[in-house]
């Protein structure tokens, strides 16, 4: 499944991620490590909270790095439709008015 632009992306219970030296690691809740991350991808990690919508994140990340908001969003549904792939991330359907949010 991919991630869509209206979804809230959230980090999974027991995933993190850190900074070591100069590579960003993420574990994830058993103990495997996804390295390599650059600072691009580790700020759209940062910003994974289950509160902002994927577009949200994207426009962020546009912001902080003065670049165009359009290739940043592609980048960042790809990226985060990669962590849920390898079950770092859940995508949290973005609520009509006052509903509750649902995890996918």
């Amino acid at each position: 499944m991919s991630f869509v632009d209206a979804n809230v992306p959230r980090r999974r219970p027991g995933a993190s991620g850190e900074w070591f030296g100069a590579d960003f690691l993420v574990l994830d809740a058993e103990g495997r490590t996804l390295r390599g991350l650059n600072a691009t991808a580790a700020r759209i990690w940062a910003l994974c909270d289950g509160q902002r919508t994927a577009r949200a994140v994207a426009e962020q990340v546009a912001l902080e790095f003065s670049t165009d908001v359009g290739p940043v969003l592609a980048d960042t549904l790809r990226f985060l439709t990669e962590l849920q792939r390898r079950g770092l991330v859940d995508e949290v359907r973005a609520p009509a008015g006052d509903a509750p949010l649902e995890v996918r």
